[in-house]
């Protein structure tokens, strides 16, 4: 369940393939890095795959807002920092708390891990 490059096909939705290509490259590649930080191979099938969904749907969710007009000039750093903060992650399943509370969960070990590699 390794984030994999068929994920920044799934990611992008045709409104700006440059920029949603580029914002999805980046996420591909520091989803990837923060997996081996993790360990995250070395763990059950249930945390990989608990990692893998929350991952790939922050990762929609943010190349998604990297073409909205309010965000469309940030970076791919720019955005996880503002949408991903030591508490919470992105509300994308507000219907479905379980879920949204494992994206958290993914959400505030991503932030943990990008403060230190600053």
């Amino acid at each position: 369940m390794i984030p994999n490059s068929k994920w920044i096909k799934d990611w992008q939705i045709g409104e700006n393939p440059s920029r949603e290509k580029e914002v999805s490259n980046d996420l591909f590649r520091l989803f990837t890095d923060f997996w081996k930080s993790e360990g995250l191979d070395e763990k059950g099938k249930t945390t990989k795959n608990r990692y893998s969904g929350a991952l790939h749907s922050i990762g929609g969710y943010l190349v998604e807002q990297a073409i909205s007009d309010d965000d469309a000039d940030k970076t791919s750093q720019e955005l996880l920092s503002e949408h991903i903060g030591p508490y919470d992650g992105p509300l994308i399943c507000h219907d479905n708390e379980a879920w949204q509370n494992e994206i958290d969960m993914v959400s505030r070990k991503l932030h943990k891990y990008m403060k230190s590699k600053c």
